[in-house]
This record gives structure tokens, C-alpha cells and sequence, in this order.
């Protein structure tokens, strides 16, 4: 042990002689140990760390797929049937989640509501901490509503009164008692201020119509024993026996059972493999940087070597000593390392970790035990991987060859190269492969920003207003539009806007609507093979403020025939039916609508219809064509699409403000939100966003990647270039004796410039082909995140050459003009 502190104190010594030395050292490896610190971090959030449920390994996401999707939502009356056929899960529940206005005594507040059914306590392992549990009763059609509330809710909304077990509060302009308030550890991945049963709301959300699939999603928790395999083979008898009973509504459909973090990170796994492999890369070259930077400095410490051996120190001495200088650099460099690691996590996790997760687990705490311990052990392993080759280099000094500046050579089929030379075509090679990534994934997205969105979203701010309660809209589907008229009304008489509208499944917000549809005119399709198409309700303006390009025929003119709603309002889907039933929806349909159900023909005046003939849903009559409109991403293609208007089909969507601004939209929120409180008091305005920000939203992820691989590839770069530089300069500084006697005998400074630029290039030109092949070979893995480019791009494979080899000849260029700049009578004096 005093050996051991012995030399540490020595190697403390020797690095505060060298500071410069020292300092680029740390931080080489800082900004490696770093890197991959802050990817680990995101893994360990994303795949390792436990979800907060009790035995969250037994969770599972059940989910319904057909030809078109292959994870959707699930039929409330087909969740009912497994339900009762299923014996492999302890307990099974359907949920929804939707925005509802929360009124107190004291304040209104949007919350988020879950809709579940009465198994959800047991599925997700949870107990109230106040009150009761929900229970089955709970979740029945005319049962009282009742309402649990989250620990969060109790005590921003209810100030935590202990009393609140019982009180009566409004929840979307009803009456609701709560029932309890749930532990403040309670966490669900689809944010969830309060719960309520789900079976008492399921008619006026349209739910019992086994076609419907309303955004609900199924967690189940499997009994003791039983495996994910067997529960799909279950499930899958379950589906296949439901498409018997019900061709119509189930045909083609299938169920998809999988654990519950796979449903949320499955997505991400090969993204973070990619970052993975990008960062172990800087990694690797930081060591072989450094490992070089040691092994130029062992030069210096030959004759050190050779005079502690003849002192008696043992080879074993030595190298003990020499490691202990590389393990003390790197834990230095690795506690740097993690703070970069912590930072970087809190810059990566908004784009990595996926959004559902974000709101599972606490992912602003990345640093945990797992991450200390990563970081440790690769401070650990790097300070071997970059310090064992100096330290035995070093330590079997031949005190002969000190004295003769003779240096280890290692001969290959690309000549006589040093150990160092041999590290500097590693680095090269490493380089090459993140800068083709890197452009790989520039082109990709120089790609996507060549795609037409379908829109002019220039000035153009969208934001969400809380809607009436569902009772009024189900009483008097009308005076749901006069609010929104009303709302328009107030902001479109504010001077700095040009246009506004409302609509319902907004571009690039996530939010869409689809419906089945066919022509009434063509025999129905087969059971499963119905085209789908997204649904948009609109108001009057809303072309012309989204900048939708009219194609043919006409819009909406505000003169569209009403249907007549019945006295005792809307009752559920028989309503909209009986309503309809002799009247004709008017309706823009997009040209990819329009060549879906009428190729080659002129979509004018033709007939569609919803859902299937026997359900007997409204006609629609296409009066004007609009342009495509991407819906969920740039690199997505432009769906189906129908428009209809508010005032003809008042369908209770979520309805999405859309505003064209003469201004800056950034300065309009303002006068807005004073506009709608003017004339509805009670609502509240949120999900405030420009236009152009949702659909750079939709890209952020590439660009965040693409951003990480020209920083890796830099960073690679700019080592590669230093370690290029190094060895060359070393050779020069070593061979000044050697140069001086050249030139005295003729050699002209341009022979000098060419034989250290062919030196340098020597090393340049094995790396950029070893780095072209292993980019060539690792594109596969990239290709699935690119955009209409190859992964063996010709032209970024070029450019990614030719800036190597500018850095390289930069690199080189300088120790050899060095080199010419010798004066031949001074080289010979000095030596």
C-alpha cells in the first residue's frame, strides 16, 4: 500500500510539472467518458430502470392490428368479450385519457381525465391512500359518478384537505363525487389528474359500436406462472373466434400482447444502438488519442526508464507505476466525465427517451447507482485501454536503445510503421465512419425539407380552447357551435389577424381522426378491406388560414342545410343516424382521397359513405378538391383525407384554433387569450404553438441525431487531425539531426515539405480505406434512419473523403513546413 501511494504522489507530481499536458489529457477523455456516459444514461431510463408498479415485468399493453395498423386502438365491446373469455391475466382494463374542465369553489383547471374500467387498480397495483378503491360496481352503465384524484390534484386544486374523501366537485359541467385520492407515488405513462369509471361515459362517446376504436388503449397484469407466450396464444384463439362471430366488424383483425416497456421503448432501441455504436467510437479514438499522446511523451522519458531500471526498479515497477499515471488521468477525466454525462442526459432525454416513459418515471434524475457504476468501469477500462501499450513500451526499455533514440517498429503491407502510426490510422478510419454518418444523415434531412407539407404555415398560430361539457353538446349539438362562432367571432375582429378557424384533426398535432369509407355505388368491399380516411371538421375559413390550396369545385359557404336534432337530443349513435337519414353531408375531399375512391374519374358531385352499409351512417356529396396534406410527419406520405364542416356535422371533437397573423403569431397570444376570455369566461386556452413549430416538432428527432453525429464526427475529426499532427511533429523534433544533415548535403526544402506530407499520408490513406469500408458496411444499420437516401450515398461518401483528407494535408502540412524551416548548422551544433 505505501508502494502504491508512493506512486500516486509521483504521478500527482508529474502532472502538475505538465498542467498543459495534463489538461488535454482530462478533457480528451472527459468529452469520451462523457458522451457515453449521457447515452447510457438514456438506456438505463428507457430499458433498465423498473417501471413504478408492483411487479412490472407481469405488465402487458394489449393492443388490435388489422391490414393498415399494426398497434390501434381496441373496440370497447371487443375489450368486454376478452374480458370475459381470457384466463391468463389477474386482471384486465380498457382506458382512454381526454382533457376536461375541473371546477372548485376556488378555481377551473384543465386536467387530464383517464376513462377506465373497474379492473385498472388491480392491473396497475395500486391502493387509494384516501377512501376507497374503484370496484367493478363502479364501472356500470347508470352507476353514480365518482371520481378518484391524484396526490398532485389534491393539493394544488383541494389545498389537501383531509375532508376531500366524499366532496362533491364539477367535472365537465357534472356533478362527481370523489371517491378517493390516489398515493403520491402513483405514476401512469398517459398522464392522468383524475379517474373515473369508464362504463357510465361509454354510450355518449359513441363506444358500444364494436367498429368504433375511440383511442383506448388495454394493460393487463398476467397471473403467477403464466408466460407472454402463452398469453398471446390465448389471446390470438380469443381474436380468431371473435372474427367468426363478428366477420363484419373483426374481420382481418388480430391482437398484439407484449410486455409493457417494449410497447413504449421498443421503438427507440434501434436509435439508441446507433448513438451507441457513434459514441463508443469518440470514445475509442479519445483513448487511442491519448495512447498516443503518452506514447509521444514516452520519448521524452526513455532515459527516466533507463536510469530508475539501473537503480534496481523491476520491469514490474515500472509498469505498475506507468498504470498508475493512466488510471489516475482517467478517473480524473471520468468524474469530469459524468458531470458532462449529467448534462448531456438533460439535453438528450427530451429527444430519446420516449414521451411516454418521460412521464413514467422520473427522468429528470438520470444519475443513479447503475450510472455511477458505468461510469466508474469505463473510467476504468479506458485508462487500461489508452495506458497499457505506453506503460509496456515503456517499462521494457532497453536502456541501449534510450540512449539511441531508437524507436519499436512494426512492419505490415503498408510499410514500416511505429505503434503510434498504427493508432493514428485507427483514429483515421474511425473518423471516416462518423463523418459519413454524419452526412448521411445531412442529406436525410435535406431531403425532408424538400417535402411539401401541403401547407403555408408561415405566421400562422394554432392553439386548443376547452370545450362545453359533453351534456350540452349531447342536448343541443348547435349550441356547441355557436361557442366556437362565438370564439371566432372575438378573435377575428382583433386587427393583426388576417383569418381564423377552427379544426379538428390539425396537421402535425398528433390528434387525427379516421373512418372507414366506401361508395354505395360499387359493391362493398370484403370484411377487413375497407380504406380508411382521415376526418377533418372545420369551420368556413379554414383553407385559407392553413394555406390548403383549392383544387377544383368550391368550399364550404356557410349555407350548408343543418339536420334536424330530435327534441330529447342526442342519444347515441341511433341519433346520428335518424338524423342523417335524408340528408346529405357536404364535403372537400383531398387528391389522395380522391384517386382512393375515384380513380380516373372526376371525384365532383360523387357519393361516399362511413363505416359499413349496414350501419347505415351519413352520406357525404363531394363539392371541391383540395391539395394533399402530410398529417404525422414529413416522411410520412399524405394520408386520405375529407373535410366537413362544423355547422353541417357538429361531431364533438377536440377543435383546434388555427390563426393567420399579419404579426409575428409569437406576439398575437396575447390579444387572443383576452379576445376568448372576453366572451367565454370559463374556458381555458392551452397547447399554444406556431404552426411552423409543430412540424419542426415532427423532425426533431432526425435533427437531433444528425446534430450528435456531426459533434461525434468533429470531435473525431479534430482528434484524428491532432493525433496526426503529433506523430509527425514528434518525428520531426527527432529527426532534426537527421533533416540538418540532408539539407547540408543538397536536399532542397520541397524534398523536405513531400517526405513528411508522404510520411503523413501514409498513415491517411489506410485509415480513409479501412473508414470508407467500415462506413460502407455499417450503413445498413443506418438506413432505417434516413429519408429518401441510400446508405451508400456515392456523393456523401465523396465529400466525407475529401474533408478528411483537407484536415489531413492541414494536419501534416504544418510539422512539415517545420521541418523545412530547420537550419542545417544549427541541427548539427545542437547535437
Amino acid at each position: 500500500m505505501s508502494t502504491l501511494l508512493q506512486d500516486l504522489r509521483f504521478a500527482l507530481r508529474l502532472f502538475a510539472k505538465s498542467p498543459g499536458f495534463t489538461a488535454v489529457v482530462v478533457l480528451t477523455l472527459a468529452l469520451g467518458i462523457g458522451a457515453n456516459t449521457a447515452i447510457f444514461t438514456v438506456i438505463n431510463t428507457t430499458f433498465l430502470r423498473a417501471l413504478p408498479y408492483a411487479e412490472p415485468d407481469r405488465l402487458a399493453h394489449v393492443s388490435e392490428s388489422n391490414k393498415q395498423w399494426d398497434d390501434m386502438s381496441v373496440s370497447y365491446p371487443n375489450f368486454l368479450d376478452w374480458q370475459t373469455a381470457q384466463t391468463v391475466f389477474s386482471a384486465m382494463a380498457i382506458y382512454r385519457t381526454d382533457g376536461q374542465k375541473l371546477q372548485t369553489p376556488t378555481a377551473t383547471e384543465r386536467v387530464s381525465v383517464g376513462y377506465v374500467s373497474g379492473e385498472f387498480f388491480p392491473a396497475v397495483g395500486v391502493h387509494v391512500a384516501r377512501g376507497r378503491d374503484l370496484t367493478p360496481a363502479d364501472d356500470a352503465v347508470g352507476a353514480a359518478p365518482v371520481a378518484w384524484i391524484t396526490h398532485a390534484l389534491w393539493e394544488r386544486m383541494f389545498a389537501s384537505s383531509p375532508d376531500v374523501v366524499g366532496t362533491t366537485t364539477i367535472l365537465d359541467g357534472q356533478n362527481v363525487a370523489i371517491a378517493g385520492v390516489l398515493p403520491p407515488s402513483f405514476r401512469f405513462h398517459r398522464g392522468m389528474d383524475v379517474i373515473v369509471p369508464l362504463a357510465p361515459y361509454a354510450e355518449a362517446m359513441f363506444m358500444r359500436n364494436r367498429e368504433n376504436h375511440n383511442g383506448t388503449a388495454v394493460i393487463a397484469r398476467l397471473k403467477p406462472g403464466v408466460t407472454f407466450e402463452a398469453a398471446r396464444a390465448q389471446m390470438t384463439a380469443i381474436g380468431q373466434r371473435l372474427a367468426q362471430e363478428y366477420p363484419s366488424a373483426n374481420a382481418g383483425a388480430g391482437i398484439n400482447v407484449r410486455p409493457l416497456r417494449e410497447r413504449f421503448a421498443g421503438w427507440a432501441r434501434t436509435n439508441l444502438f446507433l448513438l451507441t455504436g457513434a459514441v463508443g467510437m469518440v470514445l475509442l479514438i479519445a483513448c487511442v488519442n491519448v495512447a498516443n499522446m503518452l506514447l509521444a511523451r514516452a520519448g521524452a522519458r526513455d532515459r527516466e526508464m533507463a536510469i530508475r531500471t539501473s537503480l534496481g526498479a523491476t520491469r514490474g515497477d515500472l509498469l505498475r507505476q506507468l498504470l498508475v499515471e493512466s488510471m489516475l488521468l482517467a478517473m480524473v477525466g471520468g468524474g469530469l466525465g459524468l458531470l458532462l454525462g449529467s448534462w448531456g442526459y438533460q439535453f438528450a432525454q427530451s429527444q430519446l427517451v420516449p414521451w411516454e416513459l418521460r412521464g413514467l418515471v422520473d427522468a429528470s434524475s438520470g444519475v443513479d447507482g447503475r450510472v455511477l457504476a458505468f461510469a466508474a468501469g469505463i473510467a476504468l477500462f479506458t485508462g487500461f485501454a489508452f495506458g497499457i501499450a505506453p506503460a509496456w513500451q515503456l517499462s521494457h526499455t532497453n536502456p541501449n536503445d534510450a540512449l539511441k533514440n531508437t524507436r519499436r517498429v512494426v512492419r505490415t503491407v503498408f510499410g514500416r510503421f511505429h505503434l503510434g502510426d498504427l493508432l493514428v490510422v485507427a483514429q483515421v478510419a474511425l473518423a471516416l465512419m462518423l463523418l459519413v454518418g454524419a452526412g448521411l444523415m445531412i442529406r436525410s434531412l435535406q431531403q425532408l425539407a424538400n417535402v411539401s407539407s401541403g401547407l403555408a404555415p408561415e405566421r400562422v398560430l394554432t392553439l386548443r380552447v376547452t370545450t362545453p361539457p359533453m351534456q350540452e353538446y349531447m342536448g343541443n349539438p348547435f349550441a356547441y357551435v355557436a361557442h366556437h362562432e362565438r370564439v371566432l367571432e372575438a378573435v377575428q375582429r382583433l386587427p393583426e389577424v388576417e383569418s381564423a378557424a377552427f379544426g379538428s384533426s390539425l396537421p402535425f398535432s398528433w390528434n387525427t381522426s379516421s373512418s372507414w369509407v366506401f361508395r354505395p355505388d360499387r359493391p362493398a368491399p370484403a370484411a377487413g378491406d375497407y380504406p380508411s380516411a382521415n376526418t377533418h371538421v372545420i369551420t368556413l375559413d379554414y383553407f385559407r388560414t392553413m394555406g390548403i390550396p383549392l383544387l377544383r369545385g368550391q368550399s364550404f359557404d356557410g349555407h350548408e342545410p343543418q339536420p334536424v336534432v330530435p327534441p330529447g337530443g342526442m342519444k347515441g349513435m341511433e341519433t346520428l343516424v335518424e338524423i342523417y337519414r335524408d340528408l346529405e353531408i357536404q364535403t372537400v375531399i383531398s387528391q389522395r382521397m380522391a384517386d382512393l375512391l375515384f380513380p380516373g374519374e372526376d371525384p365532383l358531385g360523387k357519393l361516399f359513405q362511413l363505416g359499413k352499409p349496414e350501419m347505415h351512417l351519413p352520406r357525404f356529396r363531394v363539392i371541391g378538391l383540395v391539395g394533399n396534406t402530410t398529417q404525422n410527419g414529413l416522411d410520412q406520405a399524405a394520408p386520405p383525407e375529407f373535410y366537413v364542416t362544423l355547422r353541417q356535422f357538429p361531431a364533438p371533437n377536440d377543435q383546434f384554433l388555427v390563426i393567420r397573423s399579419r404579426l409575428d403569431p409569437a406576439a398575437l397570444t396575447a390579444s387572443v387569450r383576452r379576445a376568448i376570455q372576453a366572451v367565454a369566461p370559463h374556458e381555458t386556452v392551452f397547447d399554444i404553438k406556431p404552426m411552423s413549430q409543430r412540424i419542426d416538432d415532427t423532425v426533431a428527432g432526425r435533427r437531433f441525431n444528425m446534430s450528435l453525429f456531426i459533434f461525434f464526427g468533429g470531435v473525431a475529426l479534430l482528434l484524428s487531425a491532432i493525433g496526426i499532427y503529433g506523430v509527425l511533429a514528434f518525428n520531426v523534433s527527432r529527426k532534426t539531426r537527421e533533416t540538418g544533415i540532408r539539407m547540408a548535403l543538397g536536399a532542397q526544402r520541397r524534398d523536405i515539405i513531400l517526405g513528411t506530407l508522404g510520411h503523413g499520408f501514409a498513415l491517411v490513406l489506410p485509415g480513409a480505406v479501412i473508414g470508407l469500408a467500415g462506413a460502407w458496411i455499417g450503413s445498413r444499420l443506418l438506413q432505417s434512419q434516413l429519408y429518401a437516401v441510400s446508405g451508400t450515398d456515392l456523393l456523401t461518401y465523396v465529400v466525407g473523403g475529401l474533408v478528411l483528407l483537407v484536415i489531413a494535408f492541414t494536419a501534416c502540412f504544418l510539422p512539415a513546413r517545420r521541418a523545412a524551416k530547420v537550419d542545417p548548422v544549427h541541427a548539427l551544433r545542437s547535437e
